[in-house]
């Protein structure tokens, strides 16, 4: 029941009556291997590992069930990657994150419920109103496996590292993730099960700025996140911090309670046909979303709108000369994103507006803007987001923020292009 974008994959081990993975507690490599790294982190557990394939790598399940006052997080990767992560705030810091599960054991009144829909599954439900803005629900990783993983090992041994991933965990986790949906799959093998519930559930994650491997995406369960349903206009957006290893639920706008809790699985600023074939083919269903379930004659107007949305961000992200952005297509912008109820896309749209105005000389319409941009920012990026942090800049001082006047200059001729510099 959520957000992934690619094929999905993880190793190996024995297993006992009821199909659990058997580790112990020597290292168990694949291959006819050794495994020679000692990992910096103190792992509860970094076995088993086999070698990859194509570039003879060493990828290993680690597991810290100290994480997160107990919860616990695996991770199947490199060593180095590994290491690596152990290295941000939640691991070293681990005050930082203390209470922000609340899935598992809830340490107040939650503001939501699981419930089952009919042609669903489970589902959370709105038990008091939640205002825009709020915080619904945020979740460390459970399962962080690295998208190498899948191009270096043969399915029969990465899902033996997913499956040593989820058995690896406290009991209480572990039991938390075994009942996420298989999309009706249930008739499988423990490690091919796993597979699945991790296939379906998951989300990508992309590296921070300082992660050495640019080149690979993570593949990341968080077991109460993924049991909220898809609609492609929800209620609901997520953002994933790094330095905590948290990602984080805000609603969009009011929900109130009976409502359901609801994040879109895929990018809302898509027209109907590709949403609906985009979703059929990675979650399996039709989706009957209000959107997607409107008439003719509105659904094509929709698809206009997110076709102009699309047609209008290339001139705004340009700052050359030749961009035809202004105040105006800003505002346009807003107006869609508003007609199209796309809260996401909020904090970009006025982003762009404060932008555009200060690059002509409004300071006080841009410091609006901005003040907008910083609202819906921090609730959908996060307050760590450079986007945010630049919008906190120009509300300081727009006459010394890097857009004051700079649209005007560019289309004057005014100083030099970046190429002239060259």
């Amino acid at each position: 029941m959520c957000l992934a974008s690619s094929d999905y994959l993880v190793t190996t081990p024995q297993y006992d009556d009821l199909g659990r993975q058997l580790v112990d507690g020597g290292r168990a490599c694949g291959n006819g291997t050794g495994c020679g790294h000692v990992p910096d982190h103190t792992w509860t557990h970094s076995t088993p590992c086999f070698k990859g394939t194509i570039s003879d790598i060493e990828i290993c399940t680690f597991t810290d069930a100290n994480f997160a006052q107990g919860r616990g997080a695996s991770f199947v990767m490199t060593a180095k990657r590994a290491s690596y992560l152990a290295t941000h705030s939640g691991f070293v810091n681990p005050e930082i994150i203390k209470g922000v599960n609340e899935d598992l054991e809830p340490a107040s009144p939650a503001k939501y419920e699981m419930r089952e829909f009919p042609g669903k599954g489970m589902g959370l439900v709105a038990t008091d109103h939640i205002r825009r803005g709020d915080l619904i629900m945020g979740n460390t990783v459970s399962l962080m496996i690295d998208y190498k993983v899948f191009n270096e090992l043969p399915k029969e041994q990465y899902i033996q590292l997913e499956a040593a991933a989820f058995d690896h965990l406290p009991g209480p986790h572990r039991s938390a993730l075994l009942k996420l949906s298989t999309h009706e799959e249930t008739d499988l093998p423990y490690a091919a099960r796993v597979d699945k519930i991790t296939a379906t559930n998951a989300f990508d994650i992309n590296p921070d700025h300082n992660d050495e491997d640019q080149d690979y995406a993570f593949f990341v369960v968080f077991p109460g996140i993924a049991r909220m349903n898809h609609d492609c206009r929800a209620n609901a957006d997520y953002y994933y911090d790094h330095d905590t290893m948290t990602q984080y639920i805000h609603a969009m706008r009011p929900i109130s309670p009976g409502e359901e809790i609801t994040i879109s699985y895929i990018n809302p600023k898509m027209r109907r046909a590709d949403r609906m074939e985009r979703l059929k083919r990675l979650w399996g269903f039709d989706c009957a979303c209000h959107l997607c379930a409107q008439g003719r004659a509105q659904a094509e107007a929709s698809d206009e709108r997110i076709d102009q949305i699309k047609e209008l961000y290339p001139d705004l992200r340009s700052f050359q000369s030749s961009s035809r952005a202004s105040p105006q297509m800003a505002e346009l912008l807003i107006s869609l994103a508003e007609q199209e109820t796309l809260g996401g896309t909020m904090y970009e749209a006025y982003t762009f507006a404060a932008l555009e105005y200060n690059g002509i000389g409004d300071a006080w319409t841009a410091t609006k803007y901005a003040r907008l941009a910083i609202e819906w920012g921090l609730t959908t990026v996060g307050e760590k987001d450079g986007d945010v942090n630049d919008m906190k800049e120009l509300v300081v001082d727009p006459w010394k923020h890097w857009s004051w006047m700079l649209r005007t200059r560019k289309k004057n001729g005014w100083g030099k292009e970046p190429a002239d510099d060259e």
